[in-house]
């Protein structure tokens, strides 16, 4: 005879099965009811579109990409606009963000050490992996490589064996809907001059061969490209213009200093101007006075009377009706180039 206690054990051993039976068997009952109401309501989702689907949202729907996508779609619908891009190493993607929002100029501050170039504000956020040209240089080469197919189309042979002539239609620039719009990249020399000229012509020799991209000075014009170079911050003005049969690299002059006759459309096709010194502090709340109007007129007027293009940098970004203000006086007034740490904001022009 089995003592009592162990007949209870059995009891509740029997007990604990009985429930985890129970619990499968729940959890079994709502996956199915899961999976069934996930068929139910997919049914119902297709009904639904049968109904208040066209055809042509049918057919737009199950469009085969293959038949769509084309070799320059990288920049499709995007609408280039005459933004520049300030502080652009400041992105989290530099290049590529100021380019998705249609910003036809970006800025690399450079920093020259040892015959590399590195990317950043001041010296402490400098590190090996941002380089100008990791950042900028073959970014903006890969880019107008996908620009620029070598196809049957863009390069049609005359015969068999022979080389393809030079492209039809000429090159194409970055952007899809204006083929013809050149991206204008600002080097910021950080270090002196005379030593960091050297390596950024070196480093720029990705956009000069095997295809010349970049807008060059050949002796006695402008030949316009699909990159167009401008030297500011500590770049050595007098070294730049010293090579006179060829330069593919153009000067930033100070907007102020255009009077002086020394800038020229073959050596500066941007000037840019330091909205607080050359302007003046703009009070909260007030916006630009008219006196500062008609400071930004006139130096716009005698830039572009001497054929060259005008950008102010130093414009207020805060509060952002001010900001708001001086750029619509500024578009107002003739400015090429829209100073703009806000890429969203400026690109929308619905200030």
């Amino acid at each position: 005879m089995l003592a009592p206690g162990a007949i209870l054990r059995t009891e509740g051993g029997v007990g604990r099965y009985d429930r985890l039976g129970k619990l499968i068997g729940s959890f079994s009952f709502f996956v199915l009811f899961v999976l069934c109401a996930t068929q139910l309501f997919s049914i119902a989702t297709t009904v639904v579109k049968v109904i208040f689907t066209t055809d042509l949202q049918t057919f737009l729907l199950h469009f085969p990409l293959s038949k769509s996508t084309y070799p320059t779609s990288l920049t499709r619908d995007i609408l280039p606009k005459p933004i520049h891009s300030h502080n652009d190493y400041w992105r989290r993607v530099p290049a590529y963000t100021a380019i998705g929002y249609g910003c036809i100029s970006i800025e690399a501050d450079v920093w020259e050490y040892s015959g590399e170039l590195f990317v950043g504000h001041d010296i402490a956020s400098l590190t090996r992996n941002r380089t100008f040209k990791s950042l900028y240089v073959e970014p903006l080469r890969k880019m107008l490589d996908s620009q620029n197919p070598d196809t049957e189309f863009t390069h049609p042979r005359k015969g068999e064996g022979e080389e393809p002539d030079e492209p039809v239609g000429g090159r194409n620039g970055i952007w899809d809907v204006d083929p013809g719009q050149t991206t204008h990249l600002f080097v910021d020399f950080k270090t002196p001059g005379h030593n960091t000229l050297p390596v950024v012509v070196a480093h720029l020799e990705a956009l000069r061969t095997p295809v010349n991209y970049l807008t060059h000075f050949n002796g006695t014009h402008v030949v316009h490209g699909q990159i167009t170079v401008h030297l500011t911050g500590d770049a050595p003005f007098d070294s730049i213009i010293a090579n006179s049969s060829y330069r593919d690299y153009f000067y930033d002059a100070p907007l102020r200093d255009l009077s002086s006759g020394r800038y020229t459309p073959e050596n500066t096709i941007i000037s840019s101007g330091q909205f607080g010194r050359d302007v003046g502090s703009v009070i909260w709340g007030r916006g630009m006075t008219e006196k500062q109007r008609l400071i930004v007129r006139a130096q716009i007027e005698e830039a572009h009377k001497r054929g060259i293009k005008v950008r102010y940098w130093d414009t207020p970004g805060w509060p952002i009706s001010v900001r708001n203000r001086v750029w619509g006086v500024l578009v107002q007034e003739g400015v090429d180039l829209l100073n703009a740490d806000d890429l969203k904001s400026a690109s929308y022009l619905d200030w």
